[in-house]
């Protein structure tokens, strides 16, 4: 019996290696195809230096945002002044990915320090998508995990890390055409990553499938004590026994025609903005007639705030970067510019000029605004009310969803009676399609892509966006938020909406 047991462990294993090496070859045969074109990895492991590793993901590749800790790989955060920077320890999500048998590829191409939407501000140049394919015109692939994106769509990696501050993964992924997830704050570890906003910043996964967003999910999702947002495990159990009470809710996997019976699934209007293109409408309907067809119940929501949250969204972010950019002086972080003859006897003018020369345009923008804000003047007037929209939107999701906030009450139970709470929401992604790359200049106008996503990271809730269907070429995404915490439903039902389900 033992050594039966044997040989099938060694058959087991001669398997995976097989698929690893397969696997492996595939990845770069697609990187050295579509990478010159696609820009989405500007730094690349040689496949020399690729080792095999066993676990759960052994045989998988991944690629890593230029803004997480990849050591030997630079994180170059996409700008001049990070450009030959190398971290000196590995960010907890890239870890847990290569103790589970992922290999890392390379890292991803970005707008600078995640600052843009559509991934044209960094210093390896912008990245593109790869749709439509076999045309002439360069999309852009959404941002700033751009690059991410793109990597996954043409097959150079199996999944993705990037970083979500306002929809930084899921605007890419419904512009590529792949599963773009952001999990509760809190949820995946970011030590290791380069903080933009950090009340708002979360690790996130790109990936073709929402299977393979669970996998790695499965695998990132942990405590870490060298991140003090990091969720602890009594808090994970919390959540797990609250949503488990949820009785309403069928888990018959025996019944394939409605899979989600008894899931309640709020439309809010407020997301029918000016901007949503007939496509996105027409999107958006399909999806939830699908999800109807699955069993669930489609009931109308309002959460009257959300109007206010994009405004709200760039006061606090550009507040929080302003501090954290503060760092990237050339002494303490950053490419040292040597000092002019007029700089040479004044510090701040050496800093002045360091900043200057390092950052770029978009960077140097968001860090004037960031400061003015935070300025005794406007403190009152900008900062103090966009915190108080803040804490209106998070009880407003509060207050549609059955399930409590973890955060805000001691129920060990769900509440079922109110049958106007729904388990969660369903809106577009994204207004439109990608745009050509470089036909806008305007910052508003790549301000405003970030319109349908921002209100998730202001809240701290999960949210996923998946693949629904093509308009002239172009893909468009459909996004599902729940409570936070309930990043367990928001991938179940995400797996029932997205093509390949069907």
């Amino acid at each position: 019996m033992q050594l039966l047991l044997t040989r099938i462990k060694a058959n087991r294993l001669r398997t995976a290696c097989r698929y690893s090496t397969q696997s492996l070859k595939d990845t770069y045969e697609a990187i050295n195809a579509h990478n010159p074109r696609l820009n989405a990895l500007p730094h690349i492991h040689p496949p020399s230096s690729i080792q095999e590793a066993n676990g759960p993901l052994s045989g998988w590749s991944f690629a890593v945002k230029s803004n997480i800790a990849a050591p030997p790989l630079p994180t170059t955060c996409g700008s001049h002044t990070l450009a030959s920077y190398t971290s000196p320890f590995v960010a907890t999500a890239v870890s847990m990915l290569e103790q589970a048998g992922a290999r890392m590829i390379g890292t991803s191409n970005m707008d600078e320090f995640g600052m843009g939407s559509l991934s044209q501000t960094s210093v390896h140049g912008p990245a593109h998508n790869l749709h439509p394919e076999h045309s002439s015109a360069l999309h852009s692939p959404g941002g700033s995990s751009g690059g991410s994106a793109a990597a996954v769509a043409a097959r150079m990696c199996r999944v993705a890390l990037g970083s979500d501050t306002g929809g930084s993964v899921r605007l890419p992924a419904s512009w590529c055409g792949v599963c773009g997830f952001k999990p509760s704050y809190g949820r995946v570890s970011r030590y290791g990553l380069a903080s933009y906003a950090s009340s708002l910043d979360s690790v996130g996964i790109l990936a073709r499938s929402t299977r393979d967003i669970r996998d790695t999910f499965n695998i990132v999702s942990a405590p870490d004590r060298r991140d003090m947002t990091c969720m602890s495990k009594s808090l994970r159990t919390r959540i797990h026994a609250l949503s488990a009470s949820r009785e309403w809710i069928s888990h018959d996997t025996e019944c394939a025609s409605e899979p989600l019976r008894g899931v309640r699934i709020g439309v809010p209007s407020e997301f029918w903005v000016t901007e949503l293109s007939p496509s996105a409408v027409d999107a958006w309907k399909q999806g939830a007639a699908k999800l109807s067809s699955l069993g669930c119940d489609i009931i109308p929501v309002s959460l009257p705030h959300i109007p206010h949250t994009l405004p709200a969204y760039y006061t606090l972010a550009l507040a929080e970067a302003s501090s954290n950019l503060a760092r990237f002086d050339g002494i303490r972080f950053g490419t040292r510019h040597m000092p002019t003859q007029s700089t040479r006897a004044n510090a701040s003018l050496k800093y002045a000029q360091t900043r200057s020369m390092g950052f770029g345009d978009e960077v140097k923008r968001r860090i004037l605004l960031g400061t003015f804000v935070m300025s005794a003047r406007a403190h009152e007037h900008y900062y103090l009310p966009s915190q108080r929209i803040r804490r209106l939107v998070q009880r407003e999701f509060n207050r549609i969803f059955a399930l409590p906030n973890v955060l805000c009450t001691t129920n060990t139970k769900a509440d079922a009676r109110n049958m106007d709470k729904v388990d969660a929401i369903l809106f577009p992604t994204a207004t439109d399609t990608a745009p050509v790359q470089g036909t806008s200049d305007n910052p508003v106008t790549a301000y405003v892509n970030d319109v349908m996503t921002v209100s998730a990271n202001m809240a701290g809730i999960p949210a996923i966006s998946v693949p629904f269907g093509l308009h002239s070429g172009m893909p468009l995404g459909l996004q599902i938020a729940a409570q936070y915490g309930d990043d367990d439903l928001v991938l179940r039902i995400a797996h029932y909406l997205e093509p390949q389900a069907a």
